[in-house]
């Protein structure tokens, strides 16, 4: 099978990347004429500007230097620079939280409690928060993707089946 790429949409990161834009420039305003309180027009200059900038660089990163969100390969499921087997996975299912499309990942008996025990300080406390809040120990955030969760999901769930 072949592999697939998936990135995030642009045009939903365009809109918050322009008023971040348009907040650095009324930050900047009062600061070359020397007017309003100083401190605040350099937080949100500092603020609004590094937000813009930081969302910039994932646009470039990921559509100029084609660093993909998420890449699906035949058995194995990545996500940025964490990797998931699929040989290691019992199911996937979709979940929603505040807004947000989560995949939710179920895995083996075996392996999840290998897991639980391999897991130490933040990560541990990390995967039993995951558990109350999501009700799995690992999820992965898919708004705003190339491909609607519910198309995502039921092709993970199909590869685990091959």
């Amino acid at each position: 099978m072949e592999e697939i790429k998936l990135y995030h949409k642009v045009w939903m990161a365009l809109p918050p990347l322009l008023i971040l834009l348009g907040l650095s420039i009324v930050a900047i305003i009062p600061l070359s004429q020397g007017k309003g309180p100083l401190f605040w027009n350099c937080f949100l200059l500092l603020l609004s500007g590094g937000f813009f900038l930081w969302g910039l660089s994932v646009l470039i990163r990921e559509r100029v230097l084609h660093k993909h969100a998420i890449i699906i390969t035949d058995d194995k499921l990545i996500v940025g620079k964490k990797e998931y087997n699929f040989a290691d996975i019992h199911h996937f299912d979709l979940a929603y939280l505040s807004k947000s499309d989560v995949i939710r990942i179920h895995y083996m008996p075996d392996v999840e409690a290998k897991k639980k025990s391999e897991a130490k300080g933040m990560d541990r406390i990390g995967r039993k928060i995951n558990r109350i809040l999501m009700g799995a120990e690992d999820c992965i955030q898919v708004t705003n993707l190339t491909m609607k969760p519910e198309k995502l999901c039921n092709l993970l769930n199909k590869r685990l089946k091959k």
